[in-house]
């Protein structure tokens, strides 16, 4: 038989059980916010280095913060990473990694300070670009990302992979998203000499669990998304 003195210990362990998790999450999510505030810098170091080694291709990667990787405590998982050890392993040769990438980047920005930063491509280059979340976020009108896409489409090697806008999964960026999204693929299909990439459809239904430290951008494992989405349109 339970004593009445015994109720109340149980509920004093419960209620510091509860306490101990509810502060073990806090300190993770402030030290996975922390993470976050250097990832910035640590990851733009990192495709510097990157992109002075050697390389038998070059890939160039042209976008935002999803192609520097944020969000993943290692860059090199970000989709130009991954399209690159793709690239590495199936035809055995060494991957150079121009990553011209901008946090924050619309494409006015990739077409007015990333494209005339781009090396003369060559015979064993490869282009990629993904770019739109931002412009998403900025509600910048569909008419001007149309416009400046297509310039910077028409700007792009044969052979280039281009990206539709990622699945925001939320509220009004979502939406706005899925209209960006439309307007790349009509561009890119208006330039046959390029390769669709689909990344709203890979990354629709993205789970809580593949999301980076600061719940914008994805993590290492939400970025499996993407680097499957470039390899699939690079086969093709």
């Amino acid at each position: 038989m339970t004593s009445v003195g015994a109720v109340p210990r149980v509920r004093s362990s419960l209620l510091v059980g509860a306490g101990v998790v509810v502060g073990g999450l806090l300190a993770w999510q402030a030290r996975r916010l922390w993470l976050a505030t250097t990832m910035e810098d640590d990851h733009a170091a990192y495709w510097r280095r990157r992109g002075r080694s050697p390389g038998d291709v070059v890939l160039v990667a042209l976008g935002d913060s999803l192609a520097q990787g944020l969000g993943a405590l290692h860059p090199e998982r970000s989709w130009a990473g991954r399209l690159a050890d793709a690239i590495e392993a199936r035809d055995g040769v060494r991957v150079r990694v121009v990553n011209l990438g901008v946090v924050g980047a619309t494409v006015a920005d990739v077409r007015a300070h990333q494209l005339p930063a781009m090396p003369a491509p060559g015979p064993r280059t490869l282009v990629a670009l993904a770019v739109g979340t931002n412009d998403a976020a900025q509600d910048v009108p569909a008419d001007d990302f149309r416009r400046d896409l297509a310039a910077v489409c028409a700007a792009l090697p044969a052979g280039a992979l281009v990206a539709d806008v990622p699945d925001l999964q939320r509220g009004v960026v979502q939406e706005r998203g899925q209209q960006l999204a439309e307007v790349a693929r009509e561009v890119v299909a208006a330039h046959p000499g390029l390769r669709p990439v689909a990344l709203e459809a890979a990354t629709h239904g993205i789970h809580v669990w593949e999301a980076g430290p600061d719940l914008a951008h994805p993590n290492g494992r939400g970025y499996r998304r993407y680097g499957r989405a470039f390899v699939e349109a690079l086969s093709r």
